[in-house]
């Protein structure tokens, strides 16, 4: 039964062949994170710009998800021989949805991929390919079971992520291969690896935006503190 006043949170997606069928795809670990953090979730799919103003009318707050890498076009960048998969229709659907739920005042929790729109959108720029620019880079793209904390992170204690987790260490999983360069204006990093990688951002203006370079929703099932994570996120969307 829904809770009275339970925020509906916007969770991205992507578009996947199933069956040779174009499909929209999200993982299901993101729903299912919203759920047992107290919200409503929906599945937003990329579309025109016209139904961005309506996406962001009608959510509470917003998860930017996984996926490909970001297209360097959208930093001024040329790409990397190390670039992966892009979609640029879904970049630049993801950056307006960032831009006019910021202006709204929606909160934001930006996931992996996630956390690089979030970065670019307000004009930081990325690292292609970590181990080409990295000498003493480690593993970013664990090949251990998806839940599995792979490696360490430290987090500032002046930040939400430390008033959340309540530490100001801990163990991560990890599957990206790109990374933060040039962090945007009005962001503060918060928490990062060993090797110096960004591994979260903030905003310090009024709204609320966060980034994660790992993946939670993947560890909520292990990991109370990861679940705790998902249940500020919702509670900020109903303020």
């Amino acid at each position: 039964m829904l809770r009275p006043n339970q925020p509906v949170i916007g969770i991205t997606s992507t578009i996947e062949k199933h069956n040779n069928i174009p499909s929209v795809h999200v993982h299901e670990k993101y729903v299912q994170a919203v759920i047992l953090g107290g919200g409503i979730p929906i599945v937003i799919p990329i579309g025109p710009e016209k139904m961005v103003k309506e996406w962001v009318s009608m959510c509470d707050g917003f998860i930017l998800s996984s996926g490909e890498d970001v297209d360097p076009y959208y930093y001024d960048t040329d790409p990397h021989p190390r670039l992966q998969t892009t979609n640029s229709k879904r970049d630049k659907f993801e950056i307006d949805l960032v831009k006019k739920a910021q202006s709204k005042q929606k909160p934001i929790l930006a996931i992996c991929r996630g956390i690089f729109i979030l970065n670019v959108t307000f004009g930081g720029t990325l690292l292609q390919d970590i181990e080409s620019n990295n000498p003493k880079a480690i593993k970013h793209f664990q090949l251990a079971e998806r839940p599995e904390p792979t490696h360490q992170i430290k987090i500032n204690k002046e930040s939400w992520l430390y008033d959340v987790l309540k530490c100001t260490s801990t163990r991560v999983n990890s599957m990206h291969h790109q990374a933060i360069e040039k962090l945007a204006p009005n962001f503060k990093i918060v928490a990062s690896a060993p090797d110096g990688v960004v591994e979260a951002i903030e905003g310090v203006g009024a709204s609320f935006m966060v980034g994660i370079q790992w993946h939670p929703e993947e560890m909520v099932s292990e990991d109370v503190s990861m679940g705790e994570l998902f249940r500020s996120f919702i509670s900020k969307c109903t303020e």
